[in-house]
């Protein structure tokens, strides 16, 4: 009976590691190639409704696959703040609290964990940094993008980026302009 229960113990804590495994490597096995070439090259080869299909995503918030193409599904997650979907996250500080910091450093740190949450949730792409600048103070999204100076707002949004993909998870830059009303 000891041994029963120490193999379902240890199958419980070694289940716990399954987010460390959740993401597979791409199919592309070329790494050399010009990314731009390999783009160009599996564009060329979707047909019109394919294209289409891709801009309109399935199932909430993925990318239809293209088995023929051997392009796999990829998992989104909005959130500037958080991967807000797919169940509990953690919360980091607004856009404009970061910026608060003048901290680039901790803008990639706050990315980089961010991303890795992303990784362990199994998301390729993050809808997120909004980048919108803070122009009209009845914005309600003014929190979540980095203030209203250009250049520092730039500054954090670049570590925030780079903190993001260092976790092999691709942040998707939104609300570059004109999203600051409410109408």
């Amino acid at each position: 009976m000891k041994k029963l229960q120490a193999l379902l113990l240890s199958c419980v804590l070694l289940s716990g590691l399954m987010p460390l495994f959740g993401q597979s490597v791409g199919t592309a096995t070329n790494h050399s190639e010009d990314i731009e070439s390999r783009v160009n090259s599996i564009l060329s080869q979707l047909t019109l409704e394919e294209k289409v299909d891709l801009l309109a995503g399935v199932d909430g918030f993925f990318i239809r696959d293209v088995p023929r193409l051997k392009l796999p599904r990829f998992k989104m997650a909005d959130g500037p703040i958080g991967v807000r979907n797919f169940g509990p996250a953690t919360a980091m500080a607004g856009g404009i609290g970061l910026t608060a910091t003048w901290n680039p450093s901790l803008a990639e740190r706050v990315g980089t964990e961010i991303g890795r949450d992303a990784r362990a949730k199994g998301v390729h792409f993050m809808l997120g940094p909004g980048v919108n600048i803070n122009r009209a103070p009845m914005n309600g999204r003014n929190f979540e993008y980095f203030g209203e100076d250009p250049f520092l707002a730039s500054r954090i949004a670049v570590g925030y980026v780079k903190g993001i993909q260092s976790q092999g998870v691709s942040a998707t830059i939104k609300h570059y302009l004109g999203n600051n009303s409410e109408f």
